[in-house]
């Protein structure tokens, strides 16, 4: 059975003096200072914030506020202290810094809770291992099925243009582009120097640009919204490029969202001579411009019936690359070698989606940007029955597409699908 050991008069000493230094809010066991005393003290730091508590019950300055339930009421020595405190205060002083100074061998307040009074100086971590190098081949390595040639025209287009839209149906592979365009632009995964977004109709210039937030207060802060941070952190770090991802650019109303970005966007106003003002400025001398370091990808579906046209003036800032379904000899090696599917078996796969892709472009109802993409067919990992596989897709995955796009027409939908099951065997 143990016992508490009684507290010494420096130890009281000591404590009193610390409780001068705190707030209420400051007797919490982790705070570090209550931390820092409890070990000296050799003990539990609950005990060293209860002693604080109990100071606090003979506090007027305390008490007088009407605050109950803080402790268990002082001991007789606090007692005395206290008054000896009250009655002497340069003799307090000099006593409980000399108490300071035996118990924590240090009689500065300002260093109790610092870890050199607690703990050996810790070494600096090791730097973070160099980020890889990632190239436009690494895209091609990571599982990219465009051509080379198209692929590198997509990168030289981002370099003169600053900004790029990937449009296409869906499946086509625009997100999983677009970040790895990202990287091999800046040269390395970096995703410190990548911001993703994504754009939805509830999206406002406020949110993305700058617009007033309600604070603890109850009062309004002007607060910078992510397009404008990523242009601060850009022109702050002109030796580095940084890349904004916008996801579904054509699900809000970019124009709207951009505000004056859809002029400071263009590749020849990225300077301080185009800068202009925001519509809600933090001065009125405060000018803002799009640092030439600053690029912007969006990905764009076209299958979507319920987005929009792209406004003219937004697709003159951009350059646009047409991203269609792409299977041939680069999809089948790909997914046989990483997945297991044998090559007759996506070779069978792949006759049956181009015929309906075909039969998709050739509805005057649909088009090309209703075409089903290789996504839907490119496993992210090993696949041990490939028929239970491609069933599963093709019930879950491409059906309720084909669902949607013959909606007054069931049969045809069902026929599309018959025929994409027949095959694989």
């Amino acid at each position: 059975m143990s016992t508490r050991k009684p507290w010494t008069r420096d130890e009281v000493l000591a404590t009193v003096r610390l409780y001068n230094s705190l707030t209420v809010s400051e007797f919490d066991p982790k705070n570090p200072k209550v931390m820092c005393m409890a070990r000296a003290l050799d003990r539990p730091s609950n005990s060293v914030s209860m002693r604080l508590r109990n100071i606090a019950s003979i506090d007027p300055e305390f008490t007088k506020t009407g605050r109950v339930g803080l402790s268990n009421g002082a001991s007789k020595l606090v007692r005395e202290i206290w008054d000896e405190m009250n009655a002497d205060p340069e003799r307090f002083a000099i006593e409980s810094e000399r108490a300071m100074a035996a118990v924590f061998g240090e009689s500065d307040l300002t260093k109790v809770g610092q870890p050199e009074l607690t703990t050996e100086p810790k070494p600096d971590p090791p730097p973070p291992p160099p980020l890889s190098e990632y190239t436009p081949q690494s895209i091609l390595d990571d599982g990219c099925f465009l051509p080379q040639p198209k692929l590198q025209t997509t990168l030289n287009r981002l370099n003169a243009k600053k900004n790029l839209i990937l449009q296409g149906p869906p499946g086509t592979g625009k997100t999983w582009l677009a970040r790895r365009l990202a990287y091999a632009l800046i040269g390395r995964r970096d995703d410190n120097c990548v911001r993703r977004f994504q754009f939805h109709p509830n999206l406002s210039y406020e949110d993305f640009i700058r617009g007033y937030r309600p604070n603890p207060d109850g009062k309004l802060d002007l607060v910078d919204g992510p397009f404008l941070n990523a242009i601060i952190d850009a022109g702050n770090d002109p030796n580095n490029k940084y890349v904004v991802v916008i996801e579904e650019i054509n699900r809000g109303n970019p124009e709207q969202i951009l505000g004056e970005m859809l002029t400071l966007l263009e590749s020849d106003k990225r300077n301080l001579d185009e800068a202009l003002a925001l519509a809600h400025p933090k001065n009125d001398d405060e000018r803002v411009y799009v640092p030439p370091n600053l690029y912007v990808i969006g990905t764009m579906n076209l299958a979507d019936r319920s987005i929009a046209l792209v406004d003219l003036a937004l697709r003159r800032r951009f350059a646009f690359i047409d991203l269609a379904p792409t299977f041939g000899d680069v999809w089948r090696n790909w997914v046989n070698d990483q997945c297991g599917i044998s090559i007759d078996f996506l070779t069978n796969i792949e006759n049956r989606v181009t015929a309906l892709n075909d039969k998709i472009a050739s509805d005057g109802a649909l088009g090309p940007q209703f075409q089903i993409g290789h996504s839907y067919l490119t496993p992210t990992q090993a696949v041990e029955d490939p028929v239970e596989w491609f069933t599963d897709v093709v019930d879950t995955e491409i059906a309720p597409l084909l669902d949607e796009y013959w909606f007054d027409n069931a049969q045809e939908a069902e026929t599309a699908k018959s025929d994409l099951l027949a095959g694989p065997q």
